[in-house]
């Protein structure tokens, strides 16, 4: 709101309006809205099962009316003007407003109105709440040795490729799963195609057909074929699924093997807790035949395995009878088809059952098919319901993502997965020791995938007493679950095979002190090797013609090639290790120089290690600006410190906190960035957004490696001596930062002054 133009900025300022607790934000918003739509009215409804509450502002001398309205019912409250009200401002009145809901089975509509005009018209889902008191209890599932009827019931509406697919794919699995049978529900179809598909399978009996006159939507279709199913377990799937051969099979396996089970639910390509191999996120739909193998390594790495999950997923979820009959069907106090899978799983664990995965089958799902661009609205909405409902789900879910307990399954898995197959291209594995070096890492794989060449980072991380090797693909890609603890010979002699079993084209060892040494003996041992330069620690010391470090003389002689990525890594390579590199080219950034006009300087200082000594630097320069007596000038940390809130402290010092690449652009231009400071302690060679920064063309201080390199060729740049100590370094910066030269536009007086809300530092 406060950096936007246009029709964005109006939108932001709608939500921050209609959702922000921040009452001065709130103002802001209504102000902005006054003044380039004017907008006189606008309202905030939040709800729950028991009530209503929010506020509404308007202009004139009618009172508002709310009304709420429900099948044959309906009541109307007037709503006063609140002349002390905090958003009664600008010649607005105001009012605030909190009533109870009655119970409802169907839903509810809540409409504000002054005079003719409606201010908000919003559409509430039913509220009838669950009767918890004499929740039923668990029965024992019968164990006569026979196999019960399985109904797989797919509820259809649109997408005709992705329904055709699925059922093609369920009929394959139904043919290797003994007793199991196929409801298909039409809900209405609008796409004739999809009636004609339907209606050609049910007659040749591959399918049972329910047709329902006019659209029920998902909760009304799947109830209605719960209705008609008399026994056996079920399993409810979306229309935008696949099926492997014998994903049911195995399914309908595990899930009788295993005590207790109320709900199950595959692992899937999108599958929220169950996704693979990034869980929580929607990663891409493998091929049919890379499902197949999938789902039959998964089989093998994680046989015999229920993982308990907060909720089953409605993807693909399998039900068994005794849930089934104790909770009965899918509640429709939801609103059009999200989260009610989720209540259905809490009903169950209220009545004693389990909610769990089986990660040993794998379904693949497209996703997000039916409602598209509307789900996370959709979602939203029915979120607030749930949460009222059952008071420790969230904390519950919270728990579950920050202990991971399906993270060894998508190891299993992954680790499966890369000895079955060898990859089509040879593998760029770059090995390192730190999150500064692993974000290196990572954009020299962005490198790599530029030249269609797969890149691994493989990142050693110290947690608690472990030392943990990290393997992943930065594209997203599997692996991104595998950590072996190296610090017993049985994880090290794990992570050799696992390396081994890798076509690996190129190994560079990055931070080859931050490498644990057994692991880093074993790697130098059995690959050949490059090294990759990312920071000084590789010599003696930072000055010109130091050498290389004595403990690192043979690591280095035995290297095929010593590698480097930009213009500084190189000069300090050759100047201060006196070693002849490789020069890898930094990725492509466009560059966009600013534009040349006078103005106060505002220095964007990197910080990359949230060290002491970077919040020292940072504390140090805002003492030397001080003492300056320049009041115009300021420093924007671009990142995070040890203590962020104490910096903030500090006359003319804001932080951003983590910050991304994708960043860069927004930050320089909204804070008015004139002069970059990026060498505070240890330069970091190759770092995304130091490379990121240099490319916004704006005056930088750098350490210059090569004292007669006219490196950029830049005469604002500031270039300090290596092994300059931070008191002198600082005054340096103060004295350049405070210079008459030509510096990026002082953007404080340009549109960002408006005073559109909070102002941001």
């Amino acid at each position: 709101m406060a950096w936007g133009d246009g029709l964005p900025q109006l939108e932001a300022a709608r939500s921050i309006a209609r959702r922000d607790d921040d009452p001065d934000s709130v103002r802001s918003a209504l102000l902005l809205l006054l003044e380039q739509r004017g907008q006189h009215s606008c309202a905030r409804v939040d709800f729950l099962d028991e009530e209503v509450k929010g506020w509404v502002t308007w202009r004139g001398t009618d009172d508002p009316k709310l009304s709420l309205t429900q099948a044959d019912q309906s009541s109307t409250v007037q709503l006063p003007a609140d002349p002390r009200h905090r958003f009664a401002l600008n010649g607005r009145r105001a009012a605030s407003f909190r009533l109870m809901r009655p119970p409802s089975a169907t839903s509810q509509r809540l409409e504000i109105a002054q005079a003719d005009h409606v201010i908000a018209s919003i559409q509430l889902p039913a509220n009838r709440a669950p009767d918890r008191r004499n929740a039923p209890q668990w029965p024992p599932r019968a164990r006569n040795g026979e196999t019960p009827p399985l109904t797989i019931i797919i509820p259809v509406y649109r997408d005709l490729a992705a329904t055709r697919a699925c059922i093609e794919s369920a009929l394959t699995a139904v043919a290797c799963t003994p007793g199991s049978t196929i409801v298909v529900v039409d809900d209405a179809s609008p796409e004739p195609a999809i009636k004609h598909l339907l209606g050609e399978l049910a007659a040749e009996l591959r399918i049972r057909l329910l047709t329902n006159a006019h659209n029920l939507g998902f909760v009304g279709a799947v109830n209605r074929a719960l209705s008609e199913t008399g026994a056996g377990d079920v399993v409810l799937l979306n229309s935008d699924t696949i099926v492997p051969k014998y994903a049911l099979q195995r399914l309908r396996s595990a899930v009788r093997s295993t005590p207790r089970v109320g709900t199950a639910t595959p692992l899937s390509n999108n599958g929220e807790y169950t996704s693979f191999p990034v869980p929580n996120r929607s990663n891409p739909l493998p091929s049919p035949g890379e499902l197949d193998l999938l789902d039959e390594l998964a089989g093998t790495a994680n046989s015999g395995m229920a993982i308990d999950i907060p909720n089953g997923i409605g993807f693909c979820l399998y039900i068994t009878r005794e849930c089934l009959d104790a909770v009965q069907e899918l509640s429709d106090d939801f609103y059009r088809g999200y989260l009610e899978d989720v209540d259905f799983c809490l009903r169950a664990a209220e009545a004693g059952f389990r909610n769990v995965c089986i990660p040993s089958v794998f379904v693949g799902h497209e996703g997000s098919r039916s409602f598209l661009g509307e789900k996370r609205s959709l979602v939203l909405r029915n979120l607030r319901v749930l949460e009222h409902r059952y008071r420790r789900y969230a904390t519950e879910c919270a728990a579950f993502l920050l202990a991971d307990p399906l993270r060894d399954c998508r190891a299993a898995l992954e680790l499966k997965l890369l000895s079955s197959e060898r990859p089509a291209a040879e593998l760029h594995v770059i090995v390192c020791g730190s999150s500064i070096g692993r974000e290196i890492a990572v954009g020299r794989c962005e490198q790599l995938a530029a030249e269609d060449q797969r890149g691994l980072v493989v990142h050693f991380r110290a947690e608690g007493g472990r030392q943990l090797a990290s393997i992943f693909d930065p594209d997203g890609g599997a692996p991104q679950s595998i950590a072996l603890d190296v610090a017993t010979p049985e994880g090290r002699e794990a992570l050799l095979t696992c390396l081994t079993n890798l076509r690996i084209g190129a190994l560079e060892i990055a931070e080859a002190d931050r490498i644990p040494g057994a692991c880093l003996a074993q790697l130098t041992q059995n690959f050949a090797y490059d090294l990759l330069v990312t920071d000084t620690r590789l010599a003696m010391r930072a000055a010109a013609g130091s050498g290389v470090h004595p403990d690192w003389t043979g690591l280095v002689e035995r290297a095929r090639c010593v590698t480097v990525i930009g213009e500084d890594g190189a000069a300090f390579s050759e100047a201060v290790l006196g070693l002849q590199v490789t020069r890898l080219s930094a990725p492509l950034v466009p560059r966009a120089p600013p534009r040349a006009v006078s103005g106060p300087a505002r220095l964007g200082l990197l910080a990359l290690h949230a060290s002491a000594a970077e919040f020292r630097f940072a504390r140090a320069l805002s003492d030397q600006l001080a003492e300056a007596d320049d009041d115009d000038v300021a420093i924007i940390v671009l990142g995070t410190t040890l203590d962020d809130l104490k910096l903030m402290q500090r006359p003319h010092v804001a932080v951003t906190g983590e910050i991304g690449v994708a960043d860069v652009a927004t930050l320089i231009e909204a804070h008015g960035i004139t002069k970059l400071v990026l060498d505070i302690g240890e330069p970091a060679f190759g770092h995304p957004l130091v490379d990121a920064l240099l490319a916004t063309g704006l005056p930088a201080a750098t350490t210059e490696w090569t004292p007669a390199s006219a490196a950029r060729g830049r005469t604002a740049d500031l270039k300090l001596q290596p092994g300059l100590d931070a008191d002198e370094a600082v005054a340096a910066i103060s004295d350049w930062a405070v210079e008459d030269v030509l510096l990026h536009p002082d953007r404080r007086h340009g549109r960002l002054r408006r005073e559109v809300g909070a102002r941001l530092p």
